[in-house]
């Protein structure tokens, strides 16, 4: 950024805190520098960490696995992959700031080969049905 913060600068702020959540957290002393070398270490920013952990903590609590995290650039979506419990998949997206995670087909009835398309065909079928308002 320049020296001076320019009117297409100040909406693209604007735009971009009004499209999240914020979370304010507290650690112990000692744990920031600790969490701030693990997130560089693996090639993300605090708050990508931070996100990744919250979601894995939840799957984990859910009895989900993530298998694989998907993207539509059709839609500009992005969704993970997951197996649920009673190894059903499941595809976990975020449509107009609404999280929805749909029960798809049986791990057995999708060929491993597939999976990765399967992926990203599950998110954009279940976008354009949220799109479309049906099932």
């Amino acid at each position: 950024m320049g020296a001076v913060y320019t009117k297409a600068q100040k909406e693209a702020t604007r735009r971009y805190v009004n499209s999240t959540d914020q979370i304010r957290v507290r650690t112990d002393k000692g744990n920031l520098d600790f969490i701030k070398e693990h997130a560089k270490a693996m090639g993300e920013t605090m708050g990508e960490f931070v996100n990744r952990a919250i979601l894995e903590a939840i799957y984990r609590d859910r009895g989900e696995i993530l298998i694989e995290t998907t993207r539509s650039d059709e839609y500009d979506i992005s969704g993970n992959l997951l197996l649920s419990d009673d190894n059903h998949y499941e595809i976990d997206y975020i449509v107009s700031g609404v999280r929805k995670i749909k029960k798809l087909d049986k791990q057995k009835d999708v060929p491993s080969s597939f999976v990765s398309d399967y992926a990203w065909m599950s998110l954009e079928n279940e976008y354009e049905n949220d799109l479309l308002g049906g099932e």
